[in-house]
């Protein structure tokens, strides 16, 4: 052996002796947190809340703390899917703390903190954060950390003690935290502790419905109102009251689909118990499902509401137009009616079959002389073809102004047949549906829709939505990057109001899709609001500001939505996990981007 590997072999043996000897093995340990400022970490597209008693951990699981120490308490943590994953990265010189399970289990990331120069803070040496299970005991880690310093935790861990500057730091405003300790003290609600937890995730502002039937489906009564699927959630106002229209049952597509109703008189703050207007009111004595309903409210405040409602075997989409009215602000309601609806190309050629079609936003006064304008999805095929497909064409009520009977309500009918707005993929097939429309300040209208493509889909009228442009996929700006989108809704609103002309719109995507993946439905995970401006000279009339996390809920984030302004903000309203009714405020901390007004 020469002399530099021996020199090599005798520096390791002598290392190793003294590290053994003085205990250099050990854990950096603490009897007492250490003090000072948290270090300020990037921007995390996870929310941040508090550590205390009775708080929600994971973003995933419905675990909650149970009595963390004294040097936990109050400290700020970042709310995580329990698989971890999340990287941290360090903006400013400061204090970490990481909660980690015991290292005696396999959850634990004991190994590598001890390795990055974390001291174990025995204060107390071990605790039970959540649960009653060994698993669950954990261990306190500090350290200061540095500018650019990075953390990759594989294993659930618990990171906090930072200073929560930049962060989305969410706490429920009163009446929100009003629901929450309804349902911590309510016995009678199935599930009161995981809903109190679990409507918090997605940051809502209001609570408009909390189901009470329990998730476990065995468990839930069938001679009861299905009520744990929820969606298309549409909010109109009229006279300083709110109204709340949904399509409800015990899950998509269940037999006992049908429409909800419930009323606000005081801004939102408190919501009616809900009532069914149409469709089949539970499993026990099923009837025809009611789907998709879509309000209205006339100049002298006649409340309609239309849906779609099954008449054959066939599913949910397939149906006619039936409606009803109501002119005591929802007290009563006049007998449901048919509106006569025009037959298209791709609808069944058994004229007893009805077509297969879907308004998911409600009517708004975007359509020539401010009459009721929506896009409709129809689905079907034409002669000849093999697959159905998804186009999108428009409809405008023409005088519910004039307080019709709903079987004389008049339709008019753009860019249908041949002149439909479609998006084909080699792969994916043929899908273009679920338009939102806003109105630009030069009076064009500009739609933005899911596709099977991968992408949103935008498409123009200059004419009062009779003709529309060829749609093209959305960028973020002329020439710039087009966003990603699975097959899930992306709905657009103007900020200023659903009807303002404003100029500032705002837009929900995914910004992921794989187009390796076998289908266009794919995992929705969380929700970016893109922030917009109309921009008179590009070809794409509204370019947005980059994304900025919106909704954090790792899945199921499928957003049938509508807008509303109250008492000067603008809410949106949404079925959160197509589960809780909530909505949100849309402030201008959104458009900062923007440096809008």
């Amino acid at each position: 052996m020469n002399t530099k590997k021996w020199i090599v072999l005798i520096t390791t043996i002598i290392v190793a002796g003294l590290t053994a000897g003085r205990g250099w093995s050990e854990p950096r340990t603490a009897d007492a947190f250490m003090q000072g400022k948290g270090a300020v970490l990037e921007p995390l597209a996870c929310p941040v809340q508090t550590v205390e008693a009775g708080a929600a951990i994971f973003l995933d699981r419905v675990y909650t703390f149970l009595e963390p120490p004294e040097g936990l308490t109050g400290l700020p943590f970042i709310k995580t899917p329990i698989a971890g994953g999340v990287q941290i990265t360090v903006a400013e010189d400061g204090l970490l703390d990481v909660i980690t399970p015991v290292s005696e289990t396999a959850y634990s990331n004991v190994s590598e903190l001890e390795a990055r120069g974390f001291t174990w803070v025995q204060a107390p040496a071990v605790f039970q954060c959540f649960g009653e299970k060994p698993i669950d005991r954990c261990r306190i880690y500090q350290k200061f950390v540095r500018k650019g310093e990075r953390f990759q935790l594989k294993k659930w861990a618990i990171f906090a003690g930072f200073n929560p500057q930049g962060q989305k730091f969410y706490c429920p405003p009163a009446r929100v935290k009003r629901v929450i300790q309804m349902l911590k003290h309510d016995t009678t609600w199935a599930d009161a502790a995981w809903k109190a937890q679990d409507i918090q995730l997605n940051r809502p502002d209001y609570v408009v419905f909390v189901p009470r039937q329990p998730r476990d489906k065995s468990k839930r009564d069938q001679a009861k109102a299905g009520d744990t699927y929820n969606d298309h959630f549409q909010v109109i106002q009229h006279g300083g009251k709110l109204f709340a229209f949904w399509t409800q049952a015990s899950r998509e597509a269940a037999i006992d689909q049908h429409i909800a109703f419930s009323k606000s008189r005081d801004q939102g703050d408190t919501w009616s118990e809900p009532i069914i207007l149409a469709g089949s009111r539970n499993k026990k004595n099923p009837g025809l499902r009611a789907s998709w309903q879509q309000p209205m409210i006339s100049r002298t405040g006649r409340i309609y509401v239309l849906w779609n409602q099954q008449v054959t075997s066939r599913g949910p989409h397939c149906g006619n137009m039936f409606g009803k009215y109501s002119d005591d602000e929802g007290e009563t309601w006049s007998a449901p009616k048919m509106v006569p609806m025009e037959r298209m190309s791709r609808d069944p050629e058994d004229p007893l079959i009805p077509p297969s079609w879907c308004n998911w936003q409600r009517p708004l006064r975007l359509g020539k002389d401010e009459k009721y304008f929506v896009g409709v999805s129809r689905h079907g095929r034409l002669p000849g073809e093999e697959k159905d497909s998804c186009t999108v064409e428009f409809l405008q009520f023409g005088n519910i102004d004039d307080d019709p009977e709903v079987e004389d309500i008049k339709l008019s009918w753009f860019s249908t047949n041949e002149n439909v707005l479609e998006v084909r993929h080699e792969k994916f097939g043929s899908a273009c549906e679920e338009a939102g429309i806003v109105k630009l300040p030069d009076g064009r209208l500009f739609a933005l829709m899911r596709t099977c493509a991968g992408h949103p889909f935008w498409s123009q009228s200059r004419d009062a939505g009779v003709t529309w442009s060829r749609p093209k996929k959305l960028l973020d700006r002329d020439g710039g990057t087009a966003y990603l989108h699975p097959r899930s809704p992306c709905p657009i609103y103007d900020w200023k109001g659903p009807e303002a002309a404003s100029g500032m719109y705002f837009a929900l995507v995914h910004n992921t899709f794989d187009f390796s993946g076998e289908k266009e439905y794919q995992r929705r995970g969380p929700l970016y609001l893109i922030a917009g401006r109309f921009n008179p000279n590009a070809e794409q009339p509204v370019e947005f500001a980059p994304p900025r996390l919106f909704a954090p809920r790792p899945g199921g984030n499928s957003f049938y939505t509508s807008y509303t302004m109250v008492d000067g903000k603008g809410i949106l309203w949404f079925p959160d996990h197509k589960f809780h009714l909530l909505g949100r405020i849309i402030g201008e901390e959104w458009f900062e981007d923007w440096n809008m007004p």
